[in-house]
């Protein structure tokens, strides 16, 4: 009986090292998408050239459409892109309306934008946001409504759950749709995401699998979509795709009606504000974080390519809206959407961030099955706590929450994004996106962004942070730092 017991122990023992190699093992598929590695020496050129000469762009920007505009979510990441974009092309600042939970940059203020604090949850919120009167000089002209709002809880998978992803990321987009008819909106472009077309990986394979199954998976608009809900990486992609399909579907050629959808790669990264969720600012905020994704390939993209795919979009719409238009209708649909160059691997982040960062990071390096067992045990707690025992067991919070199975289903997938169809041309059915700025200048210029704000508190903030270690046990309790690579928008 014991030499059974132990020959079990031992196979399962070489099971697991096998699904952990498997993990860690870089598909031949995701190896021929993006062969090589940010080097040294380039990082440092692309760093010092963005140092002397800052990127943008403005030039990738379509023309001035003297439209009236409102953006929801526009003190986001994305939605601050696109209301900087909207000025620098030179619309009118008095045509233009941010609604927020937040409120936007003094700067976005000072030049005569206007912001309405807005619970796009509830309908009366959102409704008074866009009834208030506009000024006499631009209340006739056609209106344009972006919504970039969302609520990003990427950790979780569970039915349960679904409501609290649902209430903002459908319910809210409800709210805002129904409002921009009703204010006879006549373009309205909404930020989904290019998560919505992942399926959940299966990690569990078998002894003669090499890799995880669904281990590399292509974006593209052409790709099958999860049916069921168990097929998404997590509620957070469903919720997006659910509003993906009401928004699409409000498309009306013969109203005047226009919708469509922006699916931006995993994931969106950029200079924005101190909170922004970007995957270089949580690192750089943190000092950096354990790591067991650093051989994992992704398509990324910048904040402000997003920006131009809204612009673009809206543009064709509106093009296409005139009666001599002999241009394709595309007109209630989706296009995925990433930066100009090959997916990059969380590698050449750390690359970039390790050598040239002017406050301390590291990425120590972990293995990722016994993070994702640990991961299944935080989930049965969360949902034990949540469901039969929250009278008896505290909550868990903070990055810890994030160590679920569902951040493995996106943050170890090799994601590679397909934007071909985007970059058609407006006659063959495409957008016209063609950006210039790639993620290697993307980064480099957040992160020039972070470095000429660090001030020695800064350091000396965050050399406690590396000192103290990913796990910090204190008066209240242990404290896991963990910085999870998300989806931001």
């Amino acid at each position: 009986m014991l030499y059974m017991i132990l020959l079990a122990l031992g196979l399962a023992a070489l099971y697991l090292i096998h699904v952990n190699a498997a993990m860690k093992r870089v598909p031949e598929e995701a190896h021929r998408a993006s062969p090589t590695r940010w080097t040294t020496e380039e990082v440092k050129a692309t760093y010092e050239r963005i140092l002397k000469n800052d990127v943008d762009v403005v030039n990738d920007l379509p023309p001035k459409q003297s439209r009236r505009y409102i953006v929801v979510g526009g003190s986001g990441l994305v939605g601050a892109w696109i209301v900087s974009h909207l000025l620098a092309r030179g619309e009118d600042p008095a045509s233009l309306r941010i609604l927020d939970l937040a409120a936007p940059t003094a700067e976005i203020l000072e030049r005569g934008v206007a912001y309405f604090k807005t619970d796009i949850t509830d309908q009366s919120s959102v409704s008074a946001a866009f009834t208030h009167p506009w000024l006499a000089q631009v209340a006739q002209k056609p209106l344009t409504v972006f919504h970039t709002a969302a609520i990003i809880r990427p950790y979780e998978r569970l039915e349960r759950y679904l409501p609290l992803s649902e209430k903002v990321n459908v319910h809210g987009a409800r709210n805002v749709l129904q409002a921009a008819k009703e204010s006879s909106a006549s373009c309205f472009i909404s930020t989904s995401s290019g998560s919505v077309n992942l399926h959940k990986p299966s990690f569990w394979i078998t002894p003669w699998e090499r890799v995880p199954r669904r281990a590399v998976q292509i974006l593209s608009d052409q790709a099958q979509l999860p049916q069921r809900h168990d097929e998404f990486f997590s509620n957070y992609a469903r919720t997006k795709l659910e509003t993906e399909r009401f928004v699409c579907a409000a498309d009306d050629q013969t109203s005047g009606f226009r919708t469509g959808c922006i699916r931006p790669a995993n994931g969106i990264y950029g200079v924005g504000n101190e909170t922004s969720g970007t995957v270089v600012g949580l690192y750089l905020r943190s000092g950096g974080s354990p790591t067991w994704t650093s051989n994992i390939i992704h398509s990324f993209i910048n904040a402000e390519n997003v920006s131009v795919a809204h612009l673009l979009y809206e543009q064709r719409l509106i093009e296409q809206s005139q009666p001599s238009s002999t241009l394709p209708n595309i007109g209630g649909q989706s296009f995925v959407v990433t930066d100009p160059n090959p997916a990059i691997s969380f590698e050449d982040i750390y690359t970039l961030l390790v050598n040239f960062s002017k406050t301390p990071v590291s990425f120590p390096r972990v293995e990722p099955l016994p993070l994702y067992i640990i991961a299944h045990l935080v989930e049965a707690y969360v949902y034990i706590q949540d469901a039969w025992l929250p009278w008896l067991l505290p909550k868990i919070k903070g990055d810890l929450l994030q160590l679920q199975p569902s951040l493995f289903a996106i943050s170890d997938v090799f994601c590679i994004a397909d934007d071909s169809r985007a970059r058609k041309a407006p006659a063959d059915g495409g957008l016209g996106y063609r950006p210039t700025m790639s993620t290697l200048e993307g980064m480099c210029k957040e992160l020039v962004k972070w470095n000429q704000k660090a001030t020695a508190k800064t350091v000396r903030d965050i050399q406690d942070k590396v000192a103290d270690g990913p796990v910090v046990v204190g008066p209240e309790g242990i404290e896991v730092k963990l910085v999870a690579p998300e989806k931001s928008v």
